[in-house]
């Protein structure tokens, strides 16, 4: 079974991937969600896990939004 950690850093790749099929910047994203450039940044890295940013992500970036696979990390 994989952690927590593992997952988030799989999803912020895919947020990486969505952005640049997009042409957007991490900073477009932040200020369309509105969160600072830097907790988009550590979401993206999986070092933030972002969950109750996650559906306004997917609707920024019109990707499915998956509610069942958010599990927070441990200490966060």
């Amino acid at each position: 079974m994989e952690s927590a950690r593992v997952r988030h850093r799989r999803y912020g790749k895919q947020i990486k991937m969505r952005l640049l099929e997009m042409d957007m910047t991490q900073k477009e994203l932040a200020e369309l969600i509105g969160l600072e450039q830097r907790r988009v940044s550590d979401i993206l890295r999986g070092v933030f896990p972002g969950l109750k940013h996650r559906a306004k992500i997917a609707d920024v970036l019109e990707m499915p939004f998956e509610e069942n696979n958010l599990q927070s990390c441990p200490n966060k």
